[in-house]
């Protein structure tokens, strides 16, 4: 139990830099905060559909998962840039944001579940 909860949140800590550091990339790159976003959820969802499907259950995988992906991940700040769209008027670009996210961060946790099967 101790184990685990360490793991975690030692994952969780790299994660949350990692995210920062896309953070920090995006701005590097001029990009909107919802494009840093965007991709963070994407590339994480993937990495956990990858690990999920390919590696047996472990501490070192709820490290990954849990920890690693989920501190990356960033879904409170997908939900609060969602609203903030929707309070600036923005609802097409709110719906774009919203849609996409979900239905791409969807696609790539099962193409990301299809590749680790593949690797097994």
């Amino acid at each position: 139990m101790v184990k685990n909860l360490l793991a975690v949140g030692a994952g969780g800590a790299v994660g949350a830099m990692l995210r920062y550091g896309m953070t920090v990339l995006g701005a590097q790159l001029d990009w909107s905060s919802n494009l840093s976003t965007f991709l963070v959820n994407i590339i994480g969802s993937f990495v956990m559909g990858l690990l999920v499907s390919c590696c047996e259950q472990s501490t070192w995988l709820m490290m990954a998962t849990v920890g690693l992906c989920g501190g990356f991940t960033t879904f409170s700040t997908f939900s609060m840039q969602s609203v903030r769209l929707i309070q600036e008027g923005k609802w097409g670009t709110a719906a774009l944001y919203i849609s996409g996210t979900l239905v791409i961060c969807i696609l790539m946790a099962w193409l990301g579940c299809l590749v680790g099967q593949r690797l097994k």
